[in-house]
């Protein structure tokens, strides 16, 4: 599994890292398989992160298969939230599958980005359309 990422992750400071690389973590879990291509993947996510007990911490997420706890991110904008939220949707996406619990995970991610619930499915349906043919 490989995502061009459209988020600028260096624009992003620490702990915005720190969120970003949680919820890729939480979204590849969502659906209940991993396979080895979306382990590698998730350790390189964890790569982004700089501050080695939230390494730690990923990786132990990562190691059990539990989706990690997700609260409200800080100082993202509303473009970045959007980018974050298209490269998770494409993460959910690349295994040809968007199952219920992806898309839940993307409800629960679009609110604690800010996004009112019209425009959350909005972007569940654009999910479908990334959807590789």
């Amino acid at each position: 599994m490989d995502i061009d990422f459209k988020t600028k992750i260096t624009a992003l400071n620490e702990r915005q890292r720190g969120w970003f690389a949680t919820a890729m973590i939480a979204m590849v879990l969502a659906d209940g398989n991993i396979d080895r291509s979306e382990v590698d993947f998730l350790v390189r996510i964890t790569n982004m992160v700089k501050d080695e007990a939230t390494v730690d911490r990923l990786k132990k997420f990562i190691q059990f298969k539990t989706i990690p706890p997700l609260g409200k991110p800080s100082g993202i904008n509303r473009k970045v939230a959007m980018s974050m939220i298209i490269d998770l949707i494409r993460v959910a996406v690349a295994d040809k599958d968007f199952a219920n619990k992806e898309k839940e995970m993307i409800r629960e991610i679009g609110e604690n980005l800010g996004f009112g619930q019209h425009e959350i499915d909005k972007l569940v349906l654009y999910g479908f359309e990334l959807m590789p043919k």
